[in-house]
């Protein structure tokens, strides 16, 4: 993947967020991604700081948007079914700050 800044490569992992039908594993295939990741000048893999850098933009994107359930509109009515309190972006979250720890 083409070289990119901590946002632009958030914004990338929110999408893929946004487009996947299993959430938690699409998480855990970022980590993978983020992992492999290497500075395009240096060819070294990203420091610690770096990645926690794009974590945190991909976290403020997730607060920043209404649950995953009311934007995704093929699932808004098993979850209506399945739950009748509002859902949040709780779990995503704490995956992604568990993330941080990696």
């Amino acid at each position: 993947m083409a070289s990119m800044t901590h946002q632009q490569r958030a914004q990338h992992y929110f999408e893929r967020l946004l487009k996947a039908g299993n959430r938690k594993a699409e998480l855990e295939r970022i980590l993978n991604d983020l992992n492999g990741l290497v500075f395009a000048s240096t060819n070294k893999p990203l420091d610690k700081d770096t990645k926690n850098k794009i974590l945190d933009e991909l976290e403020k994107l997730v607060k920043s948007t209404p649950a995953f359930e009311d934007i995704d509109e093929s699932r808004i009515y098993t979850n209506v079914q399945k739950s009748t309190s509002a859902s949040d972006n709780s779990e995503i979250l704490d995956v992604i700050s568990a993330m941080k720890d990696q």
